[in-house]
């Protein structure tokens, strides 16, 4: 791009102006409701500047996070978080990589994860999601991250790469993957970056161990699960992954099946249970569930991506030089009144046309279809044996931020009032 091509391009406002404070997407009381700030942003300073984490820019409209997500020649995906997370000297595969290698390396996992391949477990999701919600009517009051939306899509995800070795290890491997992406899982308090990123080194390097081992028991005797597949897979040109290459492919895979969908469902059920309306509608009319969950997603997304600006480029009438970073909150993208009518009210029956809830561009979620899946097997499940839900009187929210958002803990009763 040309100097003339810049026209009046600026380096921008700050988040600082715009807010009155600076932009951390770890601060835990943001990630549990960073709408208002968003709007702000959107208002006053749509791509914004702070020094925080290192620097970056906060692109906050739904065209422009568009435009970078499918600028991947422009917008590097290495690295994917910010700031990057600790101990990673080489790209994530395949979410750090960029074309025209980041499509060699989803051809090989894209094909167990497409709607036919995945269909033959639904019937074994719905058996484990009744069997969660017969312990959810059990206790009456409870977290409902800990009694469904965690344990539910990590064991679905297992069971399909074929990782489910026992309770004990699955709950051992989704600690890890909180950690990593967020941080303060841990007892890491918001703030204290030494023991943030000591708590994120330390799970980062329990789950590459983890991997390591069942990686070389692989070699040995391959099995029916999703490392064996990456050991007997082929690159275009018929070359065979390498050691590490497999180990990296493995360590995305399970932070990515870990953590979305329990994060996805945890707020779904914090919005519907303050909106007894919209859980009649449900109860009566079963197919009003997938609309219902695709503006859940809408109206809640929870990742946060980030890329490295390659060459200089404009955004919104904002100069952005090679070397910068920016941060994309989906959360903001889909708040964009410019994008969604009335986008601040959940209607299950809006007719959307365009979406990045799953992401967009060349790194659009592989896991996609299952997650859809799951979401409508829960949501079933649930509405059928639980059609009137609430939150207990002066319930405690909690989330963590980080790469992605997720709620900590959501109290939840299986009546109301």
């Amino acid at each position: 791009m040309s100097d003339q091509q810049t026209g009046n391009a600026t380096r921008g406002c700050t988040a600082m102006q715009a807010l009155g404070r600076d932009y951390d997407h770890y601060d835990p009381d943001f990630a549990l409701d960073p709408h208002r700030e968003y709007a702000a942003l959107r208002a006053t300073c749509p791509v914004a500047h702070t020094d925080n984490y290192g620097g970056f820019y906060v692109l906050s409209k739904f065209d422009d996070v568009s435009t970078v997500l499918h600028d991947a020649a422009t917008f590097s995906s290495w690295p994917a978080d910010t700031p990057a997370t600790p101990g990673h000297t080489r790209p994530l595969i395949p979410l750090e990589v960029d074309p025209p290698d980041h499509r060699r390396y989803r051809t090989i996992v894209d094909p167990l994860f497409r709607p036919k391949a995945i269909e033959h477990i639904a019937a074994s999701v719905r058996e484990y999601a009744t069997e969660l919600v017969d312990g959810m009517l059990a206790k009456r009051e409870f977290d409902f991250m800990a009694e469904f939306a965690q344990p539910y899509p990590s064991a679905v995800f297992l069971r399909l790469v074929g990782l489910d070795f026992s309770v004990e290890q699955r709950d051992q491997l989704c600690d890890w993957a909180g950690t990593i992406l967020h941080t303060t899982t841990k007892g890491a308090e918001h703030g204290d970056v030494e023991a943030q990123t000591a708590a994120r080194l330390g799970a980062g390097k329990a789950l590459h161990n983890f991997l390591r081992a069942l990686l070389d028991e692989r070699l040995q005797k391959p099995g029916d699960d999703i490392i064996s597949v990456l050991i007997n897979a082929e690159m275009p040109g018929q070359r065979k992954l390498e050691y590490r290459e497999i180990l990296n492919f493995a360590y995305v895979l399970v932070l990515a099946g870990l953590d979305t969908v329990t994060t996805a469902i945890g707020f779904s059920f914090l919005h519907l249970a303050r909106r007894p309306d919209l859980q009649d509608q449900l109860a009566a009319d079963p197919s009003l569930i997938p609309g219902a969950i695709e503006e859940l997603l809408r109206y809640e997304p929870i990742v946060h991506a980030s890329r490295t600006v390659m060459e200089r480029k404009v955004i919104n009438g904002v100069e952005l030089q090679p070397g910068d970073r920016v941060v994309l909150p989906l959360a903001s993208a889909h708040r964009d009144e410019d994008a969604y009518p009335d986008a601040d009210q959940i209607l299950i029956d809006r007719h959307v046309d365009k979406s990045m809830v799953f992401g967009a561009g060349s790194h659009r979620c592989l896991g996609s279809h299952l997650a859809r899946l799951e979401l409508t097997i829960a949501f079933e499940e649930i509405f059928r044996r639980i059609p009137r839900f609430s939150l207990p009187p002066n319930a405690e929210l909690s989330a963590h931020g980080g790469q992605t958002r997720s709620l900590s803990v959501l109290p939840f009763r299986t009546w109301r009032d």
